[in-house]
């Protein structure tokens, strides 16, 4: 008797909710970690522009005509791309924690109606072997 291990598999629930769970965690553990990965590169990028701001830029285009500049937008195109891979990893970040609650919501449901198919089958095998007598099915028996 209680569970066993096909029940849980003929469930589709529990299936359904364990792939959930295990792409959930796969894409949050990634969005985690390249998150900080690009942040940090984000920074990185950030830095050096910062020490050519005391110069204006009209003085450092009529020096070098323009070539001085050219460094800086590519950049800031670097940075705009690390920004565009932080927010999508961030996402999938968010979309993995959601995907994990939802699989254990769906796996607990999974759970549940096994176990009552489960209890379901206890009640009923009685039945075959011996008439129960008639009451209250789970009424605790009065004492005699």
């Amino acid at each position: 008797q209680g569970m066993k291990l096909p029940d849980i598999y003929t469930d589709w629930k529990i299936v359904v909710g364990l792939g959930l769970i295990m792409l959930g965690a796969a894409n949050w553990i990634l969005g985690v970690e390249r998150t900080q990965i690009y942040s940090r590169m984000i920074v990185a990028l950030q830095r050096p522009a910062a020490a050519t701001d005391y110069r204006s830029f009209d003085e450092l285009d009529a020096g070098a005509g323009g070539a001085v500049l050219e460094p800086l937008t590519a950049q800031q195109r670097q940075a705009s791309y690390a920004t565009a891979r932080m927010d999508f990893y961030h996402a999938a970040f968010l979309a993995g924690r959601v995907m994990v609650l939802l699989g254990l919501i769906v796996t607990l449901l999974g759970f549940i109606s096994v176990i009552q198919q489960d209890s379901r089958r206890a009640f009923r095998r009685p039945e075959d072997d011996a008439p129960i007598p008639r009451g209250l099915p789970g009424a605790p028996r009065a004492p005699q």
